[in-house]
């Protein structure tokens, strides 16, 4: 009875994220500020910062919309600010500037290349492209060239009501789009692609309440989404991470859907729905570790296909590498930044032609907490590994595995399969 009566909670809660998503959008006002007017020339040649950021800066006063028509436009690091709808028209390519000698830092590390911070009311939109021209970055990567953090493509911070829609976001520096302790955003119908082997090129990093992701293609060369929420400061603090959702996203090549490795700001409250992944690292991610975690509550997935993955579905307690076996941790006084994870569903998945079926992997102190398989269908390799947890609960579902064991267990309870 305890647990049916826990299950109905978790449903009812799932019902009050789903409900709950940017609940504001931005109220920006009617006037428009061309960048041409402002001496921005599209030719591929002319360097427009100066100009794009006059438009910027004159829309700051009163807000209003800051077009950049089509063409091309190379351009240095920019400043948006409040009530300011950026957008990229159909035909344009907003595109940074590479000369990594000249390039603009600060505080220990490169400018970023569109800055927003504590600006509310942002749209982004536009059938427009944003080119980090990142490559040269990850070769001098490569080369241990640099000496400060690379630039991201988008950098939002204590920021609320923010829309981007429609923009392509192609091949940063560093992170395509980093959102900061934000509110009320509405992320949709965007391409963001960088090469496989571009470095931490992550497609949306973000930690935010009121959040939905939706309708997005991603593949990248790190994390496709990483939710990261890192900054609380105490244990009784609100949860960094509350009422977000990912629906109807494609997800290539990259590290997959991952939540972590900071989670020391907790979360609850995440609906992830109706996505697909076709050959990510990962697809169903978790991570953390001792000394960075917190209380992780209230996450579902559902509707969701994973093609070609190494490890389709990988939550663990561990960070950046578990142990060799579960019997080499032991266990260590629980601190307040532990990890706690509790209340996770998974149904309706679909996992084919994937390395490793399912890991599972808490720490001996905190065992991972009610998770809940209805209607799982996994075919990898390599069998299942469910490593402290205390209630692993399988409905209707299966693991088919082409060699070894099905299933390995150790200080867990897995009833179903």
């Amino acid at each position: 009875m305890k647990r049916i009566v826990e299950v109905l909670i978790a449903l009812l809660l799932m019902a009050e994220v789903a409900a709950a998503q940017h609940t504001k959008l931005p109220e920006i006002p009617a006037a428009v500020y061309n960048v041409r007017d402002y001496g921005a020339v599209g030719d591929n040649k002319t360097l427009n910062t100066l100009a794009i950021q006059k438009a910027l800066d004159q829309a700051k006063a009163s807000g209003g919309k800051v077009l950049i028509p089509a063409g091309e436009y190379r351009c240095g690091p920019l400043n948006l600010y409040g009530k300011t709808h950026l957008e990229i028209a159909k035909g344009a390519t907003l595109r940074l500037t590479n000369e990594i000698e000249s390039f603009p830092a600060a505080n220990g590390r490169y400018l970023n290349f569109i800055d927003v911070a504590k600006a509310n009311d942002v749209r982004i939109s536009g059938q427009g492209t944003i080119d980090g021209q990142g490559e040269v970055w990850w070769k001098a990567t490569e080369a241990k060239s640099l000496t400060l953090r690379r630039p991201q493509l988008l950098f939002i911070e204590g920021t609320q009501r923010i829309e981007i829609s429609g923009v392509t976001f192609l091949n940063p520096p560093n992170t395509h789009l980093s959102l900061k302790n934000t509110q009320d955003v509405y992320i949709h119908d965007i391409v963001i692609q960088a090469p496989t082997t571009s470095h931490n090129t992550d497609g949306i990093n973000i930690s935010a309440k009121n959040c939905t992701i939706e309708r997005c293609t991603i593949s990248t060369g790190d994390d496709n989404i990483a939710i990261n929420f890192g900054n609380r400061p105490l244990a009784t603090a609100d949860p960094e991470v509350q009422n977000m959702v990912i629906k109807d996203c494609t997800f290539g090549y990259g590290h997959g859907l991952s939540i972590g490795s900071f989670t020391s700001g907790s979360l609850n409250g995440l609906r992830v729905s109706n996505c697909t992944f076709d050959g990510t690292t990962s697809a169903i991610r978790i991570k953390t570790a001792r000394g960075r975690g917190g209380v992780l509550d209230n996450v579902s997935y559902e509707n969701i296909t994973i093609k070609n993955a190494r490890y389709p579905i990988f939550i663990s307690e561990y960070y950046p590498k578990e142990p060799t076996t579960p019997q080499e941790d032991v266990m260590s006084v629980a601190g307040e930044r532990n990890p706690s994870y509790k209340n996770i569903t998974l149904k309706n998945v679909t996992v084919t032609d994937s390395q490793e079926a399912l890991i599972l992997w808490g720490i001996p102190e905190s065992p991972i907490q009610h998770v809940h398989f209805e209607n799982v269908r996994i075919s990898a390799k390599a069998g299942a590994q469910i490593y402290n947890v205390a209630n692993a609960e399988f409905i209707h579902s299966s693991i088919k595995v082409i060699s070894g064991e099905k299933l390995r267990v150790y200080q867990a309870v897995v009833t179903g399969l």
